[in-house]
């Protein structure tokens, strides 16, 4: 049986996978929320948040990338219903404030948080010498995230869905990925907390994947070789294939 090749590319996803939200979206919302005058709990932000935010793609998928509109567009009309939701009488002003506060505060660090040991198994992965990437269901905020996060030095490229015009599953943000490495899917491997957008997804287009184990979420029928408990866990699982190190490691 033959040996798998060595890796040239390994791209992973972001929300969820190496930070996410803060305590919760319902915290965030709340803080923002007021700094206007408006107090809830945050319970039921979270859960009017979660609402809104599936009702939303679903409606306009990719953050509105096909309807050709803003991402700051279409995550005012979730936040807007939120806090509509919370106090009917606030006036539009107040709400498009709301909105165009949060749309900048989730570009600040306070707003979110490693997943534990996260941010030492990417410093791990960037010792070796492959390319890294990011394929994330975001808008073009991800660039400033990630740089306020200290992370962007670690990729290569990083491939935000609603800026490339297509969003995972669809194998063609995967093929967009093994392009910029120059690299066929049997050279990469995907990691992320999706079992259909970024373990199917990703080997529909012939990579390898894993996916990062989810609390309450079932796994039943997946090979287990597949799923992993850590971000350090994953790159352990993938060490055979890294290859060399970089210079100075």
């Amino acid at each position: 049986m033959a040996r798998p090749k060595l890796l040239k590319l390994v791209t992973l996803d972001i929300t969820n996978t190496l930070f996410k939200v803060a305590g919760s979206p319902g915290r965030q919302y709340g803080i923002v929320g007021r700094m206007h005058g408006v107090k809830t709990d945050e319970a039921n932000l979270t859960a009017l948040f979660t609402k809104f935010y599936k009702q939303y793609l679903r409606k306009y998928p990719n953050f509105g990338a096909y309807e050709k509109m803003s991402a700051n567009e279409w995550w005012s009309y979730v936040v807007k219903d939120c806090f509509h939701a919370v106090d009917p009488s606030l006036t539009e002003d107040t709400l498009q404030s709301i909105s165009n506060d949060l749309y900048v505060h989730y570009m600040k660090p306070e707003a979110w948080v490693f997943l534990p040991g996260a941010y030492e198994a990417l410093k791990d992965l960037h010792r070796y010498q492959i390319k890294l990437g990011v394929i994330s269901n975001w808008d073009h905020r991800l660039y400033r995230v990630l740089d306020v996060m200290g992370m962007q030095g670690y990729f290569d490229f990083v491939i935000p869905s609603y800026v490339v015009g297509v969003e995972k599953p669809d194998e063609r943000i995967f093929q967009l990925a093994l392009r910029e490495a120059q690299c066929l899917p049997n050279e990469a491997v995907h990691f992320g907390d999706s079992i259909e957008k970024d373990l199917k997804g990703a080997m529909q287009a012939g990579l390898d994947a894993f996916l990062l184990a989810t609390p309450g979420v079932s796994h039943d029928g997946l090979d287990d070789r597949c799923v992993v408990e850590s971000v350090q866990e994953f790159v352990d699982m993938i060490r055979p294939r890294l290859g060399r190190m970089r210079v100075g490691n």
